[in-house]
């Protein structure tokens, strides 16, 4: 397959869909599960891990790193069960942006949620349809901040990475993305740009800081970077 010029890849918790609620629900759950309380701190330091790379964490702060598999299945059947009870709202600006740019840039999804879960809000926010391809953790070797996820996002839509743009609101994400060898639109709301995800500006690579998917910069950089 010939390589595409330019796709674009969207993270999904966080910046399509909010999903926070039902993350903090399930590491909630896990640490209680191990007589753990997390710290609002903790809470911060797991934004954008996978079940795999929390549910590790969760053990070791515990001090049972030998109970990361049953925290692991329990994260995972509490973030399930969070978002078929309350499915996710959809961000602000993110379905005027991907129908924008849906039959115009090939688009994809590169997530570190579990695939099920990720099918499920997606499908259930009438995105779905707009993505080529999905990809989760659950099926590459490493999860964010490892590139893996980007790389085969990229490789499924026949999109060269290099002329390839990533949208993201974590640090993990962002670094991903980078590594990957996209360019990268950075959605926070922290104070910018001096508290970022990625430095400023990215090795020469294009780079974007906006506080909303709906900012107006976003679509034209998508176009064009």
């Amino acid at each position: 397959m010939s390589a595409i010029r330019r796709a674009v890849v969207f993270d999904c918790d966080g910046l399509l869909l909010d999903t926070a609620a039902a993350w903090y629900t399930a590491f909630r759950t896990g640490a209680q599960a191990l007589e753990l309380e997390l710290s609002d701190r903790q809470f911060a330091t797991l934004a954008g891990a996978s079940v795999g790379a929390a549910a590790a964490r969760i053990a070791l702060w515990a001090g049972q790193s030998g109970e990361t598999g049953r925290v692991a299945k329990m994260l995972d059947e509490a973030l399930r069960t969070a978002v078929e009870l309350r499915p996710p709202a959809v961000l602000p600006g993110a379905l005027e942006l991907v129908s924008t740019l849906a039959g115009r840039v090939p688009l994809a999804v590169a997530s570190n949620a579990p695939a099920g879960v990720l099918s499920e809000v997606l499908s259930g926010a009438g995105l779905q349809p707009a993505f080529r391809a999905v990809v989760s953790a659950d099926e590459v070797a490493a999860p964010k901040p490892a590139p893996d996820v980007y790389r085969a996002a990229c490789r499924r839509l026949g999109a060269d990475p290099r002329s390839s743009v990533a949208l993201e609101d974590s640090a993990a994400g962002a670094t991903a993305a980078q590594a990957a060898g996209l360019s990268v639109v950075v959605v926070t709301d922290s104070a910018w740009p001096g508290r970022t995800p990625l430095r400023w500006p990215v090795s020469g690579r294009p780079a974007l800081y906006v506080t909303a998917l709906n900012d107006p910069a976003v679509l034209p950089h998508l176009l064009h970077a």
